[in-house]
């Protein structure tokens, strides 16, 4: 299934999440693909703008990475310039192709941040390819599992419990799942605090 016809039959201003076979590709010029490929030259001149400075800041980066090349860089600092590059030409669609892929912890919540706030106020769509349902879990507005013949399932936030046939999905979901298989009644909470919470709420009862 191409992204870009996929993309065409959502609303605009949402994180999207997608799992499954999808054609990422596309001819529009609206859309910019964030996957690793390598770019002539030094990422100043790959960026070329007077904003080179502060989109490279938005994605986490400093002005050392100006002087630096393609081939100096990891698979993410990579992406993250592609990002930036992004910001700079004002992309309404930013297609994201696993970008998570060697982040730790503490980038992926800071990129979280930086994906609601690019959809929120500055009214960008965002589609985020990955199989890592964690990452989708509190910065997605659908999940949206596809082949290549087209959409198989579509999951708003408020369904991301129901999820039963995708792999990796978060800890705390599975364990709440196994109460409920339990007949023990237990909520939806969607963090390890929120949870650690009312179990001790339930103990001191």
């Amino acid at each position: 299934m191409e992204v870009a016809i996929l993309l065409n039959t959502k609303p605009t201003e949402k994180i999207y999440g997608l799992t499954g076979n999808i054609n990422v590709t596309t001819n529009n010029d609206n859309y910019r693909i964030i996957t690793e490929y390598r770019f002539p030259g030094t990422t100043e001149t790959f960026l070329n703008s007077p904003k080179s400075l502060a989109s490279l800041k938005m994605v986490f980066l400093d002005e050392s990475y100006l002087t630096k090349k393609s081939e100096d860089l990891s698979e993410s600092e990579i992406k993250r310039i592609m990002l930036a590059r992004a910001l700079i030409e004002n992309k309404d669609y930013i297609i994201l192709d696993y970008f998570e892929k060697g982040l730790n912890y503490k980038e992926k919540e800071n990129f979280k941040r930086l994906f609601r706030k690019l959809s929120q106020e500055y009214h960008k769509t965002i589609l985020i390819l990955t199989n890592d349902i964690t990452f989708l879990w509190d910065i997605a507005d659908e999940i949206i599992n596809v082949d290549k013949n087209g959409v198989i399932n579509n999951y708003s936030k408020e369904e991301y419990f129901n999820l039963s046939n995708i792999a990796n999905k978060p800890e705390i979901t599975k364990f709440i799942n196994m109460m409920r298989e339990r007949n023990i009644k237990i909520a939806d909470y969607k963090n390890v605090l929120d949870l650690l919470k009312a179990i001790y709420r339930l103990k001191g009862e």
